[in-house]
């Protein structure tokens, strides 16, 4: 207990000092901020190297298979089903039932082949 005899006013010198409490709700506050940053935050790692990507993506093209892309998108994980129809180093096309996709290399997460060709 601090010692506040010296002080003029009694309710000065038997002042509690709420010690951390008087923090608690900045704290709350960044942590209620921290997890809803954290919530909304998607993983956009992959497993696949360019070469593993580039080897899938050629293989759906050449045979023309339908695959199912999990790609990035204004930072959110969109999934597109249909054909590659064009391929580049950089960058690929896929035509989907809405029309036709560009998507970069890079920004492709996961392919799979489509077994039963609906999408």
């Amino acid at each position: 207990m601090i010692d506040r005899s010296y002080l003029p006013f009694q309710a000065a010198i038997e002042y509690q000092d709420p010690g951390m409490q008087k923090w608690m709700g900045f704290f709350l506050s960044e942590h209620t901020s921290s997890l809803h940053a954290a919530k909304n935050r998607f993983d956009f790692s992959t497993d696949l190297s360019k070469p593993q990507k580039l080897l899938l993506l050629s293989q759906l093209y050449a045979n023309q298979l339908k695959g199912q892309f999990t790609i990035k998108h204004r930072d959110r994980k969109v999934t597109l089903f249909g054909e590659v129809r064009e391929l580049s180093r950089k960058e690929i096309s896929i035509k989907t039932s809405e029309g036709y996709r560009l998507v970069q290399l890079d920004n492709i997460l996961q392919i799979h082949l489509l077994e039963n060709h609906i999408y």
